[in-house]
């Protein structure tokens, strides 16, 4: 037996060595592709920026970004994220190149002598033992001696875009007058709101006169790949109809936009479209400034936010409380949310 486990040990220490190798491998490789060909056709180093999360992290870091760019004039740029989300920087200016390396931390550790910056953009949330503390655009901020903001910075879509945008919703028969989007998922299960409750909100805002109602969406989701999306009644269908850049376009033509913890909640913030967030697990005072999130609806369960605790609920293979948090979360609230951003916000 003392001798199977010594084997074993050995084995995954092999494993490990070969994992390692081959991270480091990749990580030349990208120096080799990406980083001497900059050097050599400019003659300066480049500047990587990397966060390679979710879509709402990469919205987060464009501000801290662009006040980054401003120490390095004339510098070529890298922004290295999940491909899914490459549009974000793109639009958002911050990058001449895009790349989606797994080991970037190498690069930035081993051959940061070969660049004018590294800046991986770190939340409170991803360090074992540690938790948030502070929006994350201000955390991003703060990290790199920046001036610290909570607020998003502005993203724009192109006109070709815009205009693409307007042709759907044509097509789809909706009008940009009162336009209201709906981000219901995929997501992780804990994150969303039941269908039923969706409905019973279509229902409560078509029935006060708002029947201009859209689902945006995606039938796969990064963590999952392909995944059945649920359409609520009452909405019309945009689910996979549109880019990660014609989101930015559509939210920034609409009246509203409510939705769960998602990237999509932060292009609202970063368009400045009025918006209703639905939080249960997490909690958006380590995402978004007072002014964004004084509308928003979070749970009132004890366990409320345990996202951001230590030692972490076990939540993503599944919810010890049934997920309670999303599942209370009450119609009426909801919807009397929607009504006073809708009082307030102006017709588009």
């Amino acid at each position: 037996m003392k001798g199977q486990i010594t084997l074993v040990s050995a084995q995954k220490k092999k494993s490990g060595f070969v994992a390692l190798l081959s991270r480091q491998a990749t990580a030349l490789g990208y120096v080799l592709r990406v980083v001497l060909p900059v050097i050599l056709r400019t003659g300066r180093r480049p500047v990587i920026f990397s966060r390679r999360t979710g879509l709402g992290d990469i919205v987060c870091s464009i501000g801290p970004a662009r006040e980054l760019m401003k120490r390095h004039p004339s510098a070529t740029f890298i922004y290295n994220c999940h491909p899914d989300f490459a549009a974000v920087p793109q639009v958002a200016g911050v990058a001449h190149r895009i790349t989606s390396l797994e080991a970037i931390g190498l690069v930035g550790h081993w051959y940061r002598f070969l660049l004018g910056g590294f800046y991986h953009f770190a939340h409170g949330d991803d360090a074992p033992g540690q938790v948030a503390r502070e929006p994350m655009v201000a955390e991003f901020c703060r990290q790199f001696g920046l001036p610290v903001t909570e607020r998003h910075a502005l993203l724009a879509a192109s006109p070709a875009a815009v205009a693409r945008v307007d042709r759907l919703l044509a097509e789809k028969k909706l009008a940009v007058e009162n336009l209201i989007l709906l981000h219901p998922g995929p997501s992780w299960t804990v994150k969303e709101w039941p269908l039923e409750q969706w409905t019973q909100l279509v229902a409560a805002l078509r029935a006060r006169g708002f029947t201009n109602i859209a689902q945006l969406g995606v039938a796969r989701y990064m963590n999952f790949g392909k995944v059945a999306v649920e359409i609520i009644p009452g909405a019309v269908s945009l689910v996979d109809a549109l880019s990660v850049e014609e989101c930015i376009a559509i939210i920034a033509r609409a009246r509203l936009l409510v939705g769960i913890d998602s990237g999509l909640l932060h292009l609202a913030a970063a368009t400045r479209t009025p918006a209703v967030g639905l939080w249960g697990l997490t909690a958006p005072q380590f995402f978004y400034a007072p002014e964004i999130r004084k509308n928003f609806v979070v749970s009132r369960v004890d366990c409320q936010g345990c996202y951001h605790r230590r030692p972490r609920v076990d939540w993503v293979t599944g919810c010890p409380h049934d997920i309670q948090c999303m599942k209370t979360l009450p119609v009426d609230e909801v919807l009397a949310g929607c009504l006073k951003q809708l009082a307030a916000a102006p017709a588009k």
